[in-house]
């Protein structure tokens, strides 16, 4: 795992290496609203209209225990919950081999609608005698064992239908015992509606294979194609206003294949009175719109090429700053800084992706922009000195690059700083943690 050594010694040292000296400045004061419009949550945004429904065949106790869902959940969370654990658990290697798990969550999906078409238009299985019981027996995968009366008894046929009957909590001993007992047995199975995000047939037709659109539903989307459930999960997580606008701007189905990204590093964008609310605010509009290469007042396109801009590394950036107090957010959005860090960040190799693990990959960066401290003129706070990191780097190595670094450090003081060799980068990082960081964790004094 990266060292927080590793990245506090890489954005300090792009920042007395990398940035000349006459792009530094003191933090400029706080716009006083903006920190209640960088980081929206869905309950402050504008109010949803009332939305469009979708039917989940069968009781949705059944359906939440069969899709790992808790049963305390709201309607509302239903499809959202359904598509992350699609995402999470639904395919090996992300978008692979169907798991165990969505396997036998298609079955029970088949299973509950011959069960709807056996309870007919009331949605009710009513079973008056044991001749009745033919036609839904099958289904559950049981049969009779012995003949109605006393004695009567079930018996397996079909051991995956009988799992999702017992695993779905279907009454099977009920069942059993209106027959042994020659009473009727009667249970509610009709389809419950839950809410879904915009039309059911925005998410059909963005399907991968939405040329067979037949006999399908929202739920089959989420269910059969990962990024149409990746899609759905980070979508459910935006504002109102944002995913809307998204939505009317540029279509899920373009949107598709950045769901990764905008499910990773999507949660903080926000869009605002036709704009992007961007880390620093007004400010820094003029130094996002240099490096994503358009306005954030053209809002959709400019979301689109920031989730799709390097891999989508660009994204990782916008998150990690927007999670950035509102004290600290001018330092890091002040236009020379803004793209000299990002290129340091990113690196010349885009490789892996930021999206290709379960977890984000560099998760130090987002500690640092929060924990780094600044001087009252304004500059970083250099633990320990600047003599401890120039004795740092000046010591023995076998990499190329801190060999390079530690003859530049004999020049660093608090007026001159050369810039810095053209591997100031994410490679740079990951040889100060194997290198430069133990050698700095024995020389700086304890906290």
């Amino acid at each position: 795992m990266k060292s927080l050594y590793a990245f506090v010694l890489a954005i300090l040292v792009c920042e007395f290496v990398c940035v000349p000296r006459n792009a530094r400045a003191a933090v400029p004061a706080a716009p006083s609203e903006q920190s209640k419009q960088t980081q929206p949550s869905v309950a402050s945004s504008t109010v949803a209209p009332p939305s469009e429904e979708a039917a989940i065949p069968g009781p949705l106790r059944s359906f939440l225990r069969m899709a790992a869902i808790s049963q305390k959940v709201s309607p509302e969370e239903v499809l959202p919950l359904l598509a992350r654990n699609v995402v999470v658990n639904g395919f090996q290697g992300g978008a692979g081999k169907p798991t165990e798990f969505l396997i036998l969550l298609n079955w029970y999906m088949d299973q509950a609608r011959e069960l709807m078409a056996l309870a007919g238009p009331e949605g009710v299985i009513h079973v008056a005698n044991c001749a009745e019981a033919k036609p839904l027996l099958p289904i559950l995968g049981y049969r009779m064992k012995e003949s109605c009366g006393p004695n009567a008894a079930l018996e397996t046929t079909n051991a995956d239908r009988a799992f999702l009957t017992i695993d779905s909590g279907f009454p099977l001993s009920e069942l059993e015992d209106a027959l042994r007992g020659g009473k009727p047995f009667v249970y509610p199975f009709a389809s419950t509606r839950v809410p879904i995000l915009f039309a059911p047939s925005d998410w059909i037709t963005a399907e991968k294979n939405s040329n067979n659109t037949k006999n399908k539903d929202v739920v089959d989307s989420i269910l059969r194609d990962p990024g149409m459930a990746r899609l759905y999960w980070a979508m459910s997580r935006l504002d109102v206003e944002t995913r809307n606008e998204l939505r009317k701007s540029q279509g899920l189905k373009k949107l598709v294949p950045l769901a990764a990204v905008l499910d990773f590093y999507g949660s903080h964008i926000s869009i605002r009175a036709g704009k992007v609310i961007v880390p620093g605010g007004t400010p820094a509009e003029s130094a996002w719109k240099d490096l994503v290469g358009i306005s954030p007042g053209s809002p959709s396109e400019f979301i689109t090429r920031l989730l799709a801009k390097d891999d989508g590394w660009l994204a990782v950036y916008f998150d990690a700053l927007s999670r950035v107090s509102q004290k600290q957010q001018p330092y890091f959005t002040e236009s020379h800084h803004l793209r000299n860090f990002y290129e340091a960040l990113r690196g010349k190799d885009l490789s892996p992706s930021p999206t290709r693990h379960s977890f984000r990959p560099d998760q130090g960066l987002f500690l640092l922009v929060n924990r780094l401290s600044f001087e009252p003129n304004g500059q970083p706070h250099i633990p320990g000195a600047l003599e401890v990191w120039k004795e740092a780097m000046r010591a023995k190595s076998e990499s190329k690059i801190v060999r390079e670094w530690g003859k530049r450090a004999g020049g660093w003081n608090s007026h001159r700083r050369p810039r810095a060799p053209p591997q100031c980068s994410r490679l740079t990082i990951m040889v100060f943690s194997g290198s430069i960081a133990p050698a700095l964790r024995r020389r700086l004094p304890p906290t």
